[in-house]
């Protein structure tokens, strides 16, 4: 399920820059490990975080939480129902760190998003967010989502099927028996 909480972030992540915004992701070649960050202006990073909120990027992030405490809830009162008042309060004294551990990747990200777009980018981004086209997005992209999701295991299953067959296929025309 966390998977399809990441999946989901990954594929909102895409989405974002799919929608007529006119925001521009810079496209950068794969390059050395960098010596030293580059300074990014407050305002900016501010941007690159509403731009997450907006978007609802930042709430996939704290559904991992939910999702731990779920199946933790249910890996361990499974076998071992007496632990229940021991486990939910463990669960509940985790959220603490779980939300420091979300507000590092939350940093992480709009770091990544400030770097990679330009503030003023960055607030039309928001202000599309903001209007009622994309509050409309912004309340279809949960199902919109999850039917996806639902076809991309069985897409990727296929199409590496297909694929493959095709490799085959040719291989064997140049007298390669695989």
């Amino acid at each position: 399920m966390i998977r399809h909480h990441l999946a989901g972030a990954a594929i909102g992540l895409a989405l974002v820059f799919a929608i007529p915004a006119q925001a521009q992701l810079l496209a950068q070649p794969p390059a050395q490990a960098p010596t030293a960050q580059p300074d990014i202006a407050q305002s900016h990073l501010l941007a690159a975080r509403d731009v997450l909120t907006l978007t609802g990027i930042s709430d996939s992030f704290e559904s991992i939480y939910a999702e731990f405490q779920k199946s933790v809830r249910q890996m361990v009162l499974t076998t071992r129902p007496e632990l229940q008042k021991d486990t939910d309060e463990v669960i509940a004294s985790l959220k603490v760190d779980a939300e420091k551990k979300r507000e590092e990747i939350v940093a992480s990200a709009a770091f990544i998003f400030a770097k990679h777009m330009t503030e003023a980018d960055l607030k039309e981004v928001a202000n599309f967010f903001k209007s009622p086209a994309g509050q409309r997005y912004s309340a279809a992209r949960p199902k919109a989502l999850d039917e996806i999701f639902a076809l991309l295991q069985p897409w990727s299953v296929n199409t590496s099927n297909f694929l493959f067959d095709r490799f085959s296929e040719e291989m064997r025309k140049r007298g390669h028996q695989l």
